[in-house]
Order: structure tokens, then C-alpha cells, then sequence
């Protein structure tokens, strides 16, 4: 084009609408974006029940005006997102995070465990904060990602189920990609909810009861209790213990060892709030990191 004289800096650069990328195949979604000079980067996901290649979130969100040049972010449904996690630190110990629940519940029917006639919602709805509005989905990927940071600066390699609210994955797919990952432990996080607004406090939940998870049971009592001691000493948390379940979908199909965290409740306002803040979320990801480290062996 013609040359720019030097007054014409980035301040006249006439702003870009952000086009709809969302549902697209991500190689169109690419062209789209490069063609509106914008910059991209891409987050591979598991895609779960979502169609493979396709985009499964976008920021900014469609429709946001934009200086040229901004880099917009793709979160994709990537066939690979499980296995390129484990195989970036072959040899070093591998962690499986599953933040909670997902934007849109997914109430068809899946086996309890392998083979089960009985059966539960593939993804129920999770919590709500009580004061905040915010849902459980989100908080738990916040502190999700902060054990991920954590883990991986002492070198241990992180799958993550999921990356952002917009997936469609069912518990036992959890399940499947931390068996397919090898992960040396699979840690679910969660937040709780009651009836009753006064409870409060962290519970740490364990595969145990049924054959399905005899195999991982013993371990994952092991890891529990060093997650669980870990994480109430961090925070100081009222401390509502470590219990084995035998009903839970996301355990009964999982081969490695499994825990899972219900890092407070949503139905109590001062819990509520507190899991909103990213201070006491830092807290939180600290001891739920130094609990894993401590069961994998690693020295931080």
C-alpha cells in the first residue's frame, strides 16, 4: 500500500470488528483472523463430545471493536491436547486436572463404571455462588489453572480436561483421558453446595468401595491424605475430612489414582466470596500443589 507518513501512527489505525469464529472449523477461523490483520494464537483442548477441529471459544468474543493487530485467542477441540501434555516431559510424572463440571449441563445417561447397568447424568450442572452468582464451572478452572502453574514450575507435565466452560465432556471421558495420559494422578476439582448456608469447609474425596476401584484404591487413599492435610493447612479451612465414595462416575472409570477436592461452599456467603478472590485462590492452589508434589515424590 502506500507509505505511511510518519503523523500516522497506530493511534488512527481504523479498529476491527471481531468476526464470529466460534462452531468454525479452526484452520477457517485462522484464515478468518489473519485476513482481518489480526494476530492468533491457539489453545488446544479435549474435544470431548464437541466436533474435532472445530472452535470451541474465542476472546475477544465476536462482534468487539479492535486495534489491528491484537491477538485473538482460539480455544479448539484438539485430538492431541491429551497425549501432547504427557509426551512434552516423557520420563518426568504426569498430573490429570479436571476442573468441575462445564458451562452446560449434559443430563443423557452414562454407566456409573465400566459395564454398569446403573447410570448418572454424563455432567450434572455444579454450584452457584450464593452472593457472588458466580458458577462452580468457572471458579474451579480458575483455581485449575493456578495448580497448573505450580506443578508444572516444579516439572511435573499437566493434562488439563478442560481449558474453558465451552466443552461437552462427559465424567467417565475425564476419566478416560487421565487412563490415556498415564497420569501418574488424576485430581478433580470441585466446589460444594448445601442446603443449609452455614456449612462450610474442604472435603477431599477418594475411589473407594466397589471393585472398579480396588485396583486404585489404596493409592489414592495415600494421595487424598497428603492433598487433603496440604491443602487445610494452606487455608486454614474448616476441615470436613477425607471420605471414600463408590458412586462417583469420573472414579469408577479411571485406572490411575484419583482424588477429588470440594474446595469450599458456594451455598455459604464468606466461602462464596473467598473462592471468587485469586488470593485465596493462590492459597488454595498452593496447598492442593504441595499436597500432589508430596504424594508424586517431587522436591519443589
Amino acid at each position: 500500500g502506500a507509505p505511511t507518513t510518519a503523523t500516522a501512527g497506530a493511534a488512527s489505525a481504523v479498529p476491527v470488528e471481531i468476526p464470529t469464529l466460534t462452531g468454525l472449523p479452526i484452520d477457517e477461523a485462522a484464515i478468518l483472523v489473519k485476513a482481518a490483520g489480526l494476530g492468533l494464537t491457539r489453545v488446544g483442548t479435549p474435544p470431548g463430545e464437541s466436533a474435532t477441529g472445530t472452535v470451541l471459544a474465542q476472546h475477544p468474543e465476536a462482534g468487539v471493536r479492535v486495534d489491528p493487530g491484537t491477538v485473538v485467542e482460539l480455544v479448539w477441540a484438539d485430538p492431541d491436547a491429551t497425549a501432547a501434555g504427557a509426551a512434552r516431559q516423557a520420563g518426568g510424572p504426569v498430573v490429570c486436572l479436571d476442573p468441575g463440571h462445564q458451562a452446560a449441563a449434559n443430563s443423557d445417561p452414562e454407566p456409573i463404571g465400566p459395564g454398569a447397568s446403573e447410570t448418572k447424568a454424563k455432567v450434572s450442572g455444579g454450584a452457584t455462588g450464593v452472593r457472588t452468582g458466580t458458577p462452580e464451572h468457572e471458579i474451579v478452572l480458575a483455581i485449575a489453572l493456578k495448580v497448573k502453574q505450580r506443578l508444572e514450575a516444579a516439572g511435573v507435565a499437566v493434562v488439563m480436561t478442560r481449558t474453558t466452560g465451552s466443552v461437552d465432556i462427559s465424567n467417565a471421558a475425564r476419566a478416560q483421558l487421565a487412563n490415556e495420559a498415564r497420569a501418574d494422578l488424576f485430581v478433580r476439582l470441585h466446589a460444594d453446595g448445601s442446603t443449609n448456608a452455614s456449612v462450610n469447609g474442604v472435603s477431599t474425596l477418594y475411589p473407594a468401595g466397589n471393585d472398579w476401584v480396588a485396583p486404585i484404591a489404596e493409592r489414592s487413599l495415600r494421595a487424598a491424605a497428603l492433598v487433603h492435610r496440604e491443602t487445610i493447612r494452606a487455608t486454614s479451612a474448616n476441615d470436613r475430612s477425607i471420605i471414600g465414595r463408590a458412586d462417583i462416575a469420573g472414579f469408577n472409570h479411571a485406572t490411575v489414582p484419583s482424588v477429588l477436592v470440594e474446595a469450599g461452599f458456594l451455598s455459604n456467603p464468606t466461602e462464596d466470596r473467598m473462592l471468587n478472590d485469586p488470593a485465596y485462590q493462590d492459597t488454595l492452589a498452593d496447598g492442593i500443589a504441595r499436597g500432589v508434589l508430596i504424594y508424586l515424590g517431587v522436591t519443589e
